[in-house]
């Protein structure tokens, strides 16, 4: 007798005896014991998860002289012609070979007659989505209103490709793919009753590897079982003859590239090639490798992962220590690696500078993820700081790259000249920068847009109030600059946010040109004064930075946060994104630490500076109407609105 494969050996004959399609198997049960058969069937579903066999089962159900509770018996003569494909009235139709017009007449004219042995003549049309649509068109008025005696069953892996016309005929059953343990229950049954010595290790791979396909299961097995001289069939035996890099390598080819060696990673896959393995196949089985450390980090018991045995641990442990950012560059590069791989005329470099580049990868600018890095200078300044206090750094503090300033805004025209008739009104210049322990710190350069006081009236102009800061020194400046920001430092939690409602700003009032500037950055930084985006492309940074730009995002900002915000774009990876970074970095760390910020907030009280000779302090609307509508002073009061102004008292 010929050999016949495992899955044709081991095809199920009754309902009660197909694997992991219990919600089909007991509906149609239920039918035929009470008498409530549909005229026509639908069976969808992945390959090998039994559309067929459950077609084959119902045919013989309908027709069988002795049903035992709804399942055939597999005894009289109408089952056993049935089991042979020998039966008159069952018809098992190809439709990827008989998809043409002229056969679907034809069955419609084998439809007229009456079964030859059966009650109901069966038609199992395989594969119907490959029908043409003038075939569909045919069978349509046939499959709607057939004889009592003609039972339809479709069967299909691509059941969206079928017209709606045909579906809404049918009664539909979706089949699942089976599950990984039910696979490997089924697989050492039949091993155990075929007398194959299989491990469940073996059997948990193969099960992996069918990807749902109980065929492909009974296939693979039925392969290595005919292949290996092994007295048992375990895991080692089953990576070898499916051609599979072992968990053992591709757990050390992960860790090489973790590490970033790049020797040790090219001299282990150098060893995988030597086995006989292609370049496409080892970053195939590397690629889901970090699939799966994907999915231990979700959820660590998933019946995928079972492939891995006694190698679960060590998968486990690299899942609770690499971040999900990394994870996904990683998935990223290595699927674009694999796919010019399967294209590239020499593969093996492909995958070569593929491997080579993921070892790179790690701490690089290509991972994008601004929560992982300033997650990573948080640490850095932790280090720093328990340095400094344990007396193993120097005492000076961790000094970051200053971030790009803002653009600043062109200082207002001076006032006129005074004329005989009135002295202008002015705002005064500057003093001297105060001591240390008394200046002020500045989020903006101070304005100063005072007219030049003649040369022989040399009076001192009043010290200027808190709204109006002097200039302190620029090693004085920084430091106070960095302590306001952090005191003024939004959430970065609601950076996100922020921004979504700031591009819908943009779309609001129809600024597309806007909208496709900004809508690629990033927030990385963002108080009332000042927001850093960050932009993948140069192009997008020089347009960002526009003023025009500029001030539309002010606007934005007005409305949203209550704050006209003066936007700075940078590139992507370029250092002024990584000093924007290092700036949150240290707000946030200030902000934890409760550092004291600058007196100055809205709650403080100004403070009167008292008037030098010869100027005396005015309201705006005290002022003479030429003073008050001065275009130089309007400018200024603009940019100042809350300054205090001295007139120039005449003799």
């Amino acid at each position: 007798m010929a050999y016949l494969a495992l899955y044709r050996k081991w095809r199920p004959r009754t309902f009660s005896e197909v694997v992991g399609q219990k919600h089909i198997s007991i509906p149609l049960q239920r039918a035929i014991e009470q008498d409530r058969l549909a005229h026509a069937y639908l069976f969808s579903g992945p390959r090998g998860t039994g559309k067929t066999s459950m077609a084959k089962i119902l045919a013989k159900a309908v027709n069988c002289e002795h049903l035992e509770e709804g399942n055939p018996c597999n005894s009289c003569e109408i089952c056993r012609e049935i089991n042979a494909g020998a039966s008159l009235d069952v018809y098992e139709i190809d439709a990827a070979s008989n998809r043409g017009i002229e056969e679907i007449r034809a069955l419609k004219e084998s439809v007229r007659t009456l079964p030859a042995a059966c009650r109901k003549k069966v038609y199992i049309i395989d594969e119907v989505h490959m029908l043409t649509k003038e075939a569909f068109n045919a069978l349509l008025k046939t499959l709607e209103e057939p004889p009592s005696h003609v039972l339809f069953i479709l069967a299909t892996t691509e059941p969206e490709k079928i017209p709606l016309t045909i579906l809404s005929r049918c009664q539909r059953y979706e089949f699942h793919r089976i599950s990984v343990e039910d696979i490997k229950q089924h697989l050492l049954y039949i091993a155990k009753e075929s007398g194959m010595p299989l491990t469940e290790d073996a059997a948990d791979l193969i099960a992996v590897r069918a990807d749902g396909g109980l065929r492909d299961a009974l296939s693979l097995l039925d392969q290595c079982s005919s292949a290996t001289e092994a007295a048992t069939l375990d895991a080692a035996e089953v990576y070898d003859l499916l051609g599979l890099t072992g968990k053992d390598q591709i757990i050390a080819l992960s860790h090489h590239i973790f590490n970033g060696e790049s020797g040790e990673t090219l001299t282990l896959f150098y060893r995988i090639l030597q086995s006989g393995k292609e370049p496409a196949a080892i970053l195939r089985d590397l690629l889901e490798h970090f699939r799966n450390l994907m999915i231990c980090r979700i959820e660590p018991n998933a019946p995928e992962l079972s492939a891995y045995g006694k190698n679960i641990g060590l998968l486990k442990n690299d899942a609770a220590k690499i971040s999900e950012a990394y994870l996904d560059s990683l998935f990223d590069y290595l699927h674009q690696s694999l796919t010019e791989t399967r294209r590239s005329s020499s593969p093996r470099m492909s995958a070569e500078m593929g491997l080579l580049h993921l070892c790179r990868l790690k701490g690089s600018a290509a991972v994008d993820s601004l929560a992982e890095r300033v997650s990573q200078l948080e640490k850095e300044i932790d280090a720093l700081k328990k340095g400094k206090l344990s007396g193993q750094m120097p005492a000076a503090a961790p000094s970051f790259d200053p971030p790009a300033p803002a653009p600043s805004f062109e200082p207002p025209i001076p006032l006129a000249a005074p004329t005989p008739e009135s002295e202008p009104v002015s705002m005064m210049p500057p003093p001297p920068p105060l001591p240390e322990s008394q200046a002020l710190p500045q989020k903006e350069p101070a304005f100063s847009p005072s007219p030049k006081p003649k040369p022989a009236e040399k009076r001192n102009p009043p010290s200027p109030t808190l709204s109006q800061p002097a200039k302190a020194t620029a090693t004085e400046a920084a430091p106070k600059e960095e302590s306001m920001s952090h005191a003024d430092l939004l959430d970065p939690a609601t950076y996100p946010a922020i921004w979504q409602k700031v591009l819908s700003y943009f779309r609001d009032i129809c600024r597309i040109d806007m909208l496709t500037c900004y809508q690629k950055g990033v927030l990385l930084y963002l108080t009332p004064q000042r927001a850093i985006v960050s932009s993948p492309q140069q192009w997008l940074v020089s347009a960002g930075n526009n003023k025009s730009y500029q001030k539309m995002a002010a606007e934005a900002f007005q409305k949203i946060i209550g704050s006209p915000v003066t936007l700075h774009v940078v590139l992507k990876g370029g250092t002024e994104e990584a000093d924007a970074l290092a700036l949150l970095a240290a707000g946030k760390q200030a902000k934890e630490e409760k550092a004291p910020v600058s007196p100055i907030s809205e709650a403080s009280p100004r403070k009167k500076v008292a008037p030098a000779d010869g100027y005396q302090l005015v309201k705006e609307k005290d002022l003479k109407a030429p003073d008050r509508d001065d275009p130089s002073l309007k400018e200024a009061l603009k940019i100042l609105p809350d300054c205090d102004i001295y007139e120039k008292v005449t003799d």
